[in-house]
């Protein structure tokens, strides 16, 4: 019977001990169990149409999760890994057919025509290249506008068209006039 009436006039104190103990038990099962939302692949919440921008997308999360790891492990800061997306090499033959050589031409001539259309080939794939990299900032140039904030653009404006209207002597009076009217009572300025 003592022990029942040391709990209660001892509440608080059992309650703040008794807190502090499931805590630390929490803190040691977690520890031990591993935290099971440590290692998940992130759920794929954005499809992108532009495979450059998946792929950049993919490696920044990768690389976040990579050092998110290592401070977890309390490892210093490794170098970033950075991969580059080369093409592979483009390799052509540069031959010299026997209808060339039919046609009068000189072996150095038809030589210096498979060259040409070797580096026409090297431009047009240059050309492809270029337009779909276009292509890319076309979507993203419409994305950025299609969210960006424009309300500091039209702020902008009519603020210039306020001033452009002030100039005149008259304007400025009849804006004073309309600042007595339609602003505050004096009394509450």
């Amino acid at each position: 019977m003592k022990w029942i009436q040391w709990l209660i006039d001892n509440a608080w104190t059992v309650i703040i001990v008794g807190t502090v103990l499931a805590q630390m038990l929490q803190a040691v099962f977690k520890k031990k169990g591993g935290d099971p939302t440590v290692g998940e692949e992130p759920p794929k919440e954005y499809e992108f149409e532009d495979p450059e921008l998946a792929e950049r997308t993919r490696q920044i999360r990768a690389e976040i999760q990579r050092k998110i790891e290592q401070r977890t492990r309390g490892q210093e800061e490794a170098p970033p890994l950075v991969v580059e997306a080369t093409p592979p090499p483009v390799i052509r033959e540069v031959v010299v057919t026997r209808d060339a050589e039919a046609a009068g031409y000189t072996r150095a001539e038809s030589q210096r025509q498979a060259e040409i259309l070797e580096q026409q080939a090297v431009w047009a794939e240059k050309l492809k290249e270029a337009q779909r990299l276009k292509a890319s900032i076309e979507k993203r140039t419409l994305f950025e506008s299609a969210t960006a904030d424009h309300s500091n653009d039209a702020r902008t404006l009519s603020r210039g068209g306020l001033i452009t209207e002030l100039r005149t002597p008259e304007a400025l009076r009849r804006a004073f006039v309309l600042r007595e009217v339609l602003g505050p009572p004096v009394a509450l300025r």
